[in-house]
């Protein structure tokens, strides 16, 4: 995203450039420990699919749109 901005001391114009942050939902550990949730994410669907007609293809490609990968 390309933004214009103006110094408060000096009130001259810039262009700055931004990226959006993808902040992935993280899993806290039983010890405590917080991890990004994308393994997590693959388990859960794997078992969740497991007696439904889903193939793995379709599974990985859930999680890939979920993490933006």
């Amino acid at each position: 995203m390309r933004r214009r901005r103006e110094c408060l001391v000096c009130a001259e114009r810039f262009t700055t450039y931004e990226s959006a942050e993808l902040n992935l939902p993280r899993v806290v550990k039983g010890d405590g420990r917080a991890s990004p949730s994308t393994q997590e994410a693959a388990c859960g669907d794997d078992e969740g699919a497991e007696k439904r007609p889903v193939s793995t293809d379709q599974v990985d490609a859930a999680v890939a749109r979920i993490t933006g990968a």
